[in-house]
């Protein structure tokens, strides 16, 4: 029986999305970037403006995902959590590590 929870093809992350009404995706991989645009008015014109973006990344033996807050008015992207899991069998007394900080719009 398999473990639909074990890592496939011994890949760091997985991605599932969905993108109605056009399909859907689903992936393993060893890093991912995603980005998720909405539809605003800016300037008197619109636009699509990335809103949130999601990086996966390794620092050393540590698997990372960082979620970041888009604004137009901000000079950069605004990061709100660190999530971390730790490969070597020495740290993993804790599965996630999360650190989640508060933006105010």
């Amino acid at each position: 029986m398999e473990n639909i929870l074990e890592p496939k093809h011994n890949r760091a992350f997985q991605i599932d999305c969905s993108a109605e009404p056009i399909g859907s995706f689903r992936a393993g991989a060893d890093r991912l970037s995603v980005r998720i645009a909405q539809r605003i008015w800016r300037l008197g014109v619109e636009e699509i403006w990335d809103s949130i973006i999601v990086q996966s990344s390794h620092k050393g033996d540590d698997l990372m995902i960082r979620v970041f807050v888009c604004h137009p008015d901000w000079d950069e992207p605004i990061e709100i959590a660190c999530i971390r899991s730790a490969q070597d069998a020495a740290k993993r007394g804790q599965p996630i590590e999360c650190h989640p900080e508060q933006v105010i719009i």
